[in-house]
């Protein structure tokens, strides 16, 4: 059975943990090893899925267990050494005015080293900063540029749907590039990038979802400004409707109108 896992900005992992017999659910949190990279806390965010997508990664490794007890407290203390040495590096940053904000500390879980996530809008000399900083929490360091879309997946929200972001519900395992040309192809353009943006300030990740569907539909309908044949004469394309199939003709004697697609024939 494939298994998807996900971290807080990792994007999916698929297992097979067909070489187990742990009888996993959603949601549940279980310990998995990378190799060469060591333990790792995971949570299941699918079960089992028949189509995978080509950009979700294989982990070369193994789930080890669910999350008992003694991890739990693991977990625990790796989160309050994680919160300490925050404090020191923000101070550290501060102090070396270095123009960068740390969002997020995260402990490996075998307590070798610390991942600091932070976003910069200047380029970051890795070579001075990491030698100070992990000096400051002695430990091993490494430190994680994130993008505003990662901001937001780590920070979480709801969208203007009324449900979880989906890149933090799991619904998006990796992000994928979102263009304009969805934009376009879904005649949304028109409402403008800022309706159409999320917290992140990058265009929704769902106008991916239906892609598919709307370039399918677009193939039975004349393009804009084109010249096509009504019943009732012969008019100029001036808005589409994709999902109810409709087009809006401008006619010389009738001015605009809607007619169904079937309906409507362009000048050749």
């Amino acid at each position: 059975m494939n298994v998807g896992i996900q971290n807080l900005y990792d994007d999916a992992i698929l297992v097979d943990s067909s070489e187990n017999d742990l009888e996993l659910q959603m949601g549940d949190q279980i310990i998995f090893e990378k190799k060469d990279e060591g333990k790792h806390v995971g949570e299941i965010i699918f079960l089992d899925r028949k189509r995978l997508e080509a950009n979700e990664i294989f982990l070369d490794g193994k789930i080890l267990h669910k999350v008992n007890k003694s991890d739990l407290e693991k977990i625990e203390t790796n989160a309050e050494t994680a919160e300490a040495a925050l404090e020191k590096v923000r101070e550290k940053i501060l102090e070396l005015d270095l123009k960068m904000k740390i969002l997020e500390a995260r402990l490996s879980f075998e307590g070798e080293e610390l991942n600091f996530f932070f976003t910069a809008e200047e380029r970051i000399d890795f070579k001075e900063v990491v030698p100070k900083l992990a000096g400051l929490v002695q430990k091993r360091i490494h430190l994680t540029q994130l993008g505003m879309r990662d901001r937001a997946k780590a920070c979480g929200g709801f969208g203007i749907c009324g449900r979880e972001f989906c890149c933090k519900s799991g619904v998006v395992p990796k992000f994928k590039s979102i263009t304009m040309e969805m934009v376009k192809t879904q005649e949304l353009a028109m409402k403008g990038s800022d309706k159409l943006s999320g917290p992140c300030g990058k265009l929704f990740c769902c106008l991916a979802f239906e892609r598919d569907e709307y370039e399918k539909l677009r193939k039975n309908l004349p393009s804009w400004g084109s010249i096509v044949q009504t019943e009732k004469g012969e008019g100029k394309v001036i808005s589409l409707d994709i999902l109810n199939q409709t087009v809006k003709v401008w006619l010389e004697k009738g001015g605009a109108q809607i007619f169904e697609a079937k309906d409507v024939k362009s000048k050749k």
